[in-house]
């Protein structure tokens, strides 16, 4: 295994990676170096990735408020794509909550997109982040290599950093997969190209948790089945409104594997009940 490790990056050359590294995975940066260098001395962070001496991955967070509380949001983090199975996100993510800690911080948000699952098993299933907003269309269009033209919808998702529950987390690792006999939100099948299409969705349930499925493998689904693909934006976008609306929130994250036949789904967990209307 190649050696690596985390750092704060600090000169011109760590921030100018930074832009190439956005360029490759987006196809275009979004933070520039300047940006990235001012972030850095007043208050955000911006760490590097670095393997055998070159930054192959960075993050990016800025001091913010939400709900009226100080907290680091950190808005970008990538990987280059041929060291993306080395676990250099998850220690990124790691190296943070302990800066931000120091800063007396207590919480990092961040989006996502909710149907990527890798980046969800990393965020609710490993990091032990919980997520409750939904944000359509979060960045309007933009040209992304990932989204392919999809609306840009995200998650908003709290990591409550000195929490007992991210504690735990992060002390014993993602649990065994969670029941999957729990009530399916969506009941699913795979079309005749072998991807996974829903047949009816269940906007009356009301247990106290849930399980959503989602695709295993957007990305191909967006290359060679966008329709699809754009179906299932929609579709999960009217899920996860409606139930954290009805009180729920993503409490954990089950990824594909041999236990679920190669299939992932969202744990929902009933919290309260639903909103008053006109309440944000």
């Amino acid at each position: 295994m190649p050696r690596s490790h985390i750092r704060l990056l600090k000169s011109h050359e760590d921030f100018l990676a930074c832009e190439r590294i956005q360029k490759a995975v987006w196809g275009a940066p979004a933070a520039s170096t300047e940006l990235l260098n001012v972030t850095q001395k007043y208050g955000g962070v911006v760490l590097g990735a670095a393997v055998e001496g070159r930054i192959v991955g960075f993050l990016y967070a800025f001091l913010a408020r939400r709900h009226r509380r100080l907290v680091h949001w950190s808005h970008m983090m990538a990987v280059e794509a041929r060291y993306r199975d080395l676990g250099l996100g998850f220690r990124m993510k790691l190296a943070h909550r302990r800066l931000a800690l120091k800063q007396g911080l207590s919480c990092i948000c961040w989006t996502y997109d909710p149907l990527q699952s890798r980046n969800a098993f990393l965020n609710i299933g490993r990091l032990g982040a919980r997520a409750n907003e939904y944000a359509p269309d979060c960045y309007g269009p933009f040209p992304s290599r990932i989204e392919k033209g999809l609306p840009s919808d995200r998650f908003v998702v709290d990591w409550r950093i000195s929490s007992a529950a991210v504690v735990r987390r992060l002390r014993e690792g993602a649990p065994p997969p969670a029941n999957l006999a729990m009530p399916r939100i969506n009941t699913t099948r795979f079309d005749r190209r072998g991807f996974l299409e829903d047949r009816s969705m269940a906007l009356t349930l009301s247990h106290p948790q849930l399980l959503v499925e989602i695709p295993a493998n957007t990305d191909v689904m967006r290359a060679k089945a966008w329709e699809l693909a754009r179906r299932w934006r929609a579709e999960t976008r009217r899920i996860f409104q409606h139930y954290f609306a009805a009180g729920y929130q993503v409490e954990d994250f089950i990824p594909p594997g041999r236990t679920t036949d190669g299939r992932c789904f969202y744990v929902l967990r009933r919290l309260r009940g639903p909103q008053p209307r006109g309440r944000v």
